[in-house]
């Protein structure tokens, strides 16, 4: 019985079966793997910008000596016309306290309408309580900002502020005509 059992042969097609249904599923499991959004299932893909010796739009840097001391020129003043304060009132004062001084600029308009924005001081240059403060105190708010009111100290050189501060004491409000043009 041995011999008519060992005798009888072993279908051809089944026997690889198993071992091929097993690297089918396997290749379709590293496949799968591969294709997840974003992430690779072993980290051989090193990335530029996850390395810390990479800063995307930075250009290299050389190494400063400990001893330099950084130093920048003082800004020089690019007007140089015979009415200086009123020109750099025009360019940088106007549009939020109009042309004559009296608070009444687009820009501050456009604040105070559509974003309920309420001056801290009276934006009316020409008013008693900007006038008490004469023009070292505009000046001195010229130079340092006031909530909204940009600090113009990198803008303008103290010569520029002062020039512009006289133009608003003596044109705009009044203390001595004989200096407007």
């Amino acid at each position: 019985m041995k011999n008519a059992i060992a005798k009888i042969p072993a279908p051809r097609g089944l026997a690889g079966r198993p071992v091929l249904l097993l690297l089918g599923l396997l290749s379709v499991l590293f496949l799968a793997m591969g294709c997840s959004q974003g992430s690779y299932p072993l980290d051989i893909f090193y990335e530029m910008h996850y390395q810390k010796s990479f800063k995307a739009h930075e250009p290299p840097r050389l190494s400063v000596p400990d001893t330099a001391v950084a130093w920048f020129p003082p800004p020089q003043s690019t007007v140089s016309v015979p009415h200086q304060g009123q020109h750099l009132f025009n360019v940088n004062c106007s549009m939020c306290h109009g042309p004559f001084g009296q608070g009444d600029g687009p820009v501050l308009q456009r604040m105070m309408d559509d974003y309920g924005y309420t001056p801290s001081l009276p934006a009316d240059l020409t008013g008693p309580i900007v006038v008490a403060l004469g023009p070292d105190g505009i000046q001195t708010i010229v130079s340092g900002g006031l909530v909204v009111m940009p600090n113009f100290s990198k803008l303008l050189t103290p010569d520029e502020m002062r020039a512009a501060a006289q133009y608003v004491v003596n044109c705009l409000q009044g203390a001595d005509l004989s200096a407007c043009p």
